[in-house]
């Protein structure tokens, strides 16, 4: 990976966009072992978005309170110091990206929310890792389905699980359960102008990366795919990907970036963070993974929505229930009516029998 022909070529068909440099982080790898070392992260649901119980997508939330224009360029380690989640992990020989991703990005939103009751607040991913049975561990895990762990259990703050990556650790901790933070609920969401209206209003998102041989030696300034990188993939010939917290966006020489917290350790990259290029490619822009941090005000309007939400049912059910009754009225007073109307008919014609027969009688000149 970090072949120092292969840097200089990178650099060189980068044309100046952006520079490369060996990583500490890749010392020694082959691209066998980024094949294995860095498989297994994916968007678990994807093809049955939308589905009954899977992911889905974020609603539209328009142009209102939430909606308007966004700055031409954000920052949050600029906008929100100490909410950035803690240093840049090194992930090391563990697929863990997804797991580090969601709980900066979670960690961040929570500081977002109240700078001050969550200031430098950073959770721990390595709880994900040895505790969530439906993720992989160091072997991956879903960008989406593990915020499903994060709904039901909540997070440690990373003292109480310390990141051990490739290294095993033992899912348990001395910690109060009531350190715990927890996630409200997530979805889907895509376009870039929603993403920085989001991460503008509540703060950072998870989002895919693809992996191409040139980014794994990305040093500095805005990356975008050179024509000769070459997408690598996992042991399913699937494309690699690696989870990212998109942390702001911007524009340099007229080109416009997010800003990605990635976990490939502080020499990787600018410190650890990378300049990606929007529209380039190398970004999934369509499938940014948005976890709701479960802060006592969400809380509080989530228990409103939901007894709002039942109160409507209960009147639905009333007004159903009313309707059916009228229906059952109206087709008794049918049947009574046509009941009535059809015994109406048969007096009639009994009537007109007798009318006959008196006449006959009289013309016949039978006695009464």
């Amino acid at each position: 990976v970090n072949d120092r022909y292969f840097v200089s070529d990178v650099t060189s068909y980068a044309a100046g966009n952006f520079t490369a440099a060996a990583s500490p982080f890749f010392y020694g790898w082959s691209y066998a072992d980024v094949s294995y070392g860095l498989d297994g992260v994916s968007i678990r649901a994807e093809g049955m978005i939308g589905f009954s119980g899977a992911l889905q997508r974020c609603a539209d939330e328009g142009e209102g309170l939430e909606g308007g224009a966004v700055p031409p360029s954000y920052d949050l380690r600029v906008q929100k110091p100490g909410c950035e989640a803690g240093p840049v992990y090194d992930q090391g020989n563990c697929s863990s990206s997804y797991a580090i991703a969601a709980a900066t990005a979670l960690a961040s939103r929570f500081c977002f929310s109240d700078p001050e009751a969550y200031a430098k607040t950073q959770l721990a991913p390595q709880q994900i890792v040895s505790c969530d049975k439906k993720s992989q561990g160091c072997n991956g895990g879903g960008i989406d389905a593990v915020w499903s762990y994060i709904e039901r259990r909540g997070l440690f703050p990373e003292k109480c699980v310390p990141f051990a990556g490739a290294k095993a650790a033992a899912c348990k901790s001395d910690c109060n359960p009531e350190q715990k933070l927890k996630a409200l609920e997530h979805c889907l969401m895509g376009g870039e102008k929603r993403i920085k209206r989001e991460i503008y209003n509540r703060g950072p998102v998870v989002i895919p990366v693809l992996l191409k041989d040139d980014f794994l030696v990305y040093k500095s300034s805005v990356y975008t795919p050179t024509e000769n990188a070459n997408q690598q993939y996992g042991a399913n010939s699937e494309p690699l990907v690696t989870a990212v917290t998109i942390m702001g966006w911007g524009r340099s020489e007229g080109t416009p970036y997010w800003l990605v917290k990635n976990s490939w350790g502080a020499g990787w990259g600018e410190d650890g963070y990378a300049r990606i290029a929007i529209g380039s490619g190398a970004v999934r822009e369509e499938s940014a993974i948005v976890g709701y941090a479960a802060t006592p005000e969400a809380l509080e309007e989530d228990a409103r929505k939901k007894e709002a939400a039942e109160k409507r049912r209960e009147e639905m059910k009333k007004e159903r229930a009313e309707r059916d009754a009228r229906i059952r009225e109206r087709e008794a007073a049918r049947a009574a009516e046509a009941a009535a109307k059809a015994g109406s008919e048969d007096e009639d014609l009994d009537f007109e029998d007798d009318e006959e027969v008196d006449i006959d009688s009289e013309e016949s000149g039978d006695d009464p």
